[in-house]
């Protein structure tokens, strides 16, 4: 039980993170739409989710003997996904760009909501249990 809520917690955690990464880059877009020369750019949360989802995959140790082997971090990730320039100078969308903001915020927020409903559903585990 313990694991599995650690697990989630840390992808929560890390889907944020990119998230929160995601919406600094949309707005530098949005405040640069008029900079002559500036390209727009973009991360990829299912990219950047993937690579740090596809560790746990990774070789695991069997015997105390072996050589640890340390995942990557999401600021790791983040520097593998280093944000995409984009497209010609000035192909900034003003348009575009507040529906990927906004559509970013709601999957921010939904992901909030759903940890909330996980943690709900818990107390009510433990609140149940105890009677």
């Amino acid at each position: 039980m313990w694991g599995s809520l650690a697990k989630l917690m840390d992808i929560v955690r890390v889907s944020l993170k990119i998230r929160t990464e995601k919406h600094k880059i949309i707005s530098a877009n949005i405040a640069n739409v008029d900079t002559p020369g500036y390209r727009r750019k973009d991360l990829s949360f299912e990219r950047a989710i993937q690579t740090y989802l596809s560790q746990e995959r990774a070789l695991r140790t069997t015997k105390d003997r072996h050589f640890p082997v340390r995942g990557r971090t999401i600021e790791e990730v983040f520097g593998i996904y280093q944000p995409q320039t984009l497209g010609t100078p000035n192909n900034v969308n003003l348009e575009e760009e507040m529906v990927s903001l906004t559509e970013n915020q709601l999957l921010y927020e939904s992901t909030l909501q759903a940890l909330a409903k996980e943690l709900e559903r818990l107390r009510e585990i433990i609140s149940e249990g105890g009677r």
